[in-house]
């Protein structure tokens, strides 16, 4: 059983996991795998060393993915030249095969695959 909190739209678990690269589809169609930290400005040029916080997160239908957030109510820089937000919702196929086992150890899911996203429901 996970324990959820509000958060916006979603719900959210309390457990958290470092994420340091995503793979992303880009422009072309591409997989690309691209470096995510956290940073404290929106408009930061360079990265650091500090990792972006992964948790599981329920939209309203039940679909369960993986919601990044910057540390400490930081930013979220994906790739060089990418993307800065203050957080961004993918699919269990955007991540490591590390960081998804940490995220569903001792949790009741069922994975399903949908229009080449693999995303989770809980059983």
């Amino acid at each position: 059983m996970i324990n959820w909190e509000k958060l916006g739209n979603l719900l959210v678990s309390k457990e958290e996991v470092e994420i340091r690269s995503l793979k992303i589809r880009d422009e072309s169609g591409k997989i690309r795998r691209l470096r995510i930290c956290t940073v404290w400005k929106p408009i930061s040029l360079n990265f650091t060393k500090t990792p972006a916080i992964g948790k599981l997160g329920k939209t309203k239908e039940g679909c369960i993915g993986v919601l990044i957030t910057g540390k400490n109510m930081g930013y979220v820089k994906i790739g060089k030249n990418f993307s800065i937000q203050s957080s961004i919702f993918v699919p269990f196929n955007c991540v490591s095969k590390k960081v998804l086992n940490k995220l569903y150890k001792g949790k009741n899911l069922s994975v399903e695959e949908i229009d080449g996203m693999v995303i989770g429901f809980e059983k």
